[in-house]
């Protein structure tokens, strides 16, 4: 999942992503994230049962499409001349962060789940804390 500190590694990326990535977007994805991991921190088992699994993968999904939505057309002029906003921000947001990734590296474990929820919560402290728009 996340190599190193996840605290660390969230707060050198979102110094540069929060000029990118707008709250509300950030705030719908936590929000379905929380969702899952309410239910999920709930049920010790090891491996999560198919009704999660199923879940988590469909997040990707959504993140996926997300990111389809989010194009070039959305870009300020300024924005628009940078060569890592092309295929728009939200995509530039999950290539440096590796969320998108990640979520499909979950499978069936519950502790890589947790550790994804705790890494992509610190990515939400920090782009607040960097004034994220």
């Amino acid at each position: 999942m996340v190599n190193g500190d996840y605290v660390d590694k969230a707060e050198d990326l979102m110094k540069e992503l929060s000029k990118y990535i707008s709250t509300s977007k950030i705030r719908d994805l936590m929000a379905k994230v929380n969702e899952l991991y309410n239910d999920i921190i709930l049920d010790p088992r090891e491996n999560l049962d198919k009704k999660y699994v199923d879940a988590i993968r469909h997040l990707k999904v959504k993140m996926i499409y997300d990111a389809g939505r989010d194009r070039q057309d959305r870009l300020s002029r300024d924005e628009k001349n940078n060569p890592k906003l092309k295929d728009g921000k939200l995509k530039y947001f999950f290539d440096e962060t590796g969320l998108l990734d990640m979520v499909g590296q979950i499978g069936s474990s519950r502790e890589k789940f947790l550790e994804y929820c705790k890494y992509f919560e610190a990515l939400v402290a920090y782009h607040k804390y960097y004034g994220g728009k």
